[in-house]
């Protein structure tokens, strides 16, 4: 799962080059020059990363907890299920793994000739020499699940993971972990702080993609007030919420 987490970096990478872009051209150029929605948009990317790793973290989670390289968190107290055994998939997706079982052997012959060549099929073996083969044949094919990959995806993608509860909500289809407490712990804060900030940051990026960050009290056109402080405050903390849930995970 550390392609989630390199993937988060490059993106706050990004949202410090942005930041960066920012502080060089405010330096050089007349204070008339409002600069402050490349400080927006850095929010919003840096919002962005953390909904992102989130979501690759949960998929490459399930997808191994599905292969049996990773443990299946248990249920909780008022359920039979865990979290990740109640996910649904469609029956499009499954049906296709159910045809394959149904014809095996025509899966199987198609499997060998492939990796093993056509003159393989030809000749004659006993089943100790052929058991290796076939184990490997069936094994990629139990590792290869883009279909449930897919089905991840697309139940994932009409999901926002921001919210500190929505993020929980997520991480609990791969771990019982109580994870604002030991997220907490890592940075130091209270719990209730550490929800509160993430909370406070996300509200605020709502407000620039939602209602372009409009401050209605004031006259047409006023913006909320942001700044770089407010800004670096808060992808610094993003990264250290996100580098400590992967320390925890």
């Amino acid at each position: 799962m550390q392609s989630a987490l390199d993937q988060f970096r490059i993106s706050i990478g990004r949202v410090r080059d942005l930041i960066s872009l920012h502080n060089s051209i405010k330096a050089q150029a007349t204070p008339a020059l409002d600069l402050s929605d490349i400080l927006r948009a850095a929010l919003v990317l840096a919002v962005s990363a953390l909904d992102y790793y989130v979501h690759e973290i949960v998929t490459l989670g399930m997808l191994e907890i599905h292969r049996g390289q990773r443990p299946e968190p248990p249920s909780s107290a008022n359920t039979s299920s865990s979290a990740f055994s109640r996910f649904q998939v469609s029956l499009g997706g499954a049906r296709q793994e159910r045809l394959i079982a149904l014809d095996i052997a025509s899966w199987l012959e198609n499997e060998i000739i492939q990796n093993q060549g056509y003159s393989f099929l030809q000749q004659p073996y006993i089943i100790s020499a052929l058991l290796p083969v076939i184990s490997n044949s069936i094994l990629n094919r139990l590792n290869n699940v883009s279909w449930l990959e897919d089905e991840i995806r697309e139940r994932l993608s009409y999901q926002s993971f921001q919210q500190p509860e929505k993020i929980a909500e997520a991480i609990r289809l791969i771990s019982d972990k109580k994870l604002w407490d030991e997220v907490a712990t890592q940075l130091g804060k209270p719990t209730k702080d550490v929800k509160q900030q993430l909370s406070a940051i996300v509200d605020r990026r709502n407000k620039i993609a939602h209602e372009a960050d409009i401050d209605p009290t004031f006259n047409i056109g006023s913006r909320w007030n942001i700044d770089e402080i407010l800004v670096d405050d808060a992808v610094n903390f993003i990264e250290q919420v996100v580098e400590s849930i992967h320390k925890i995970l």
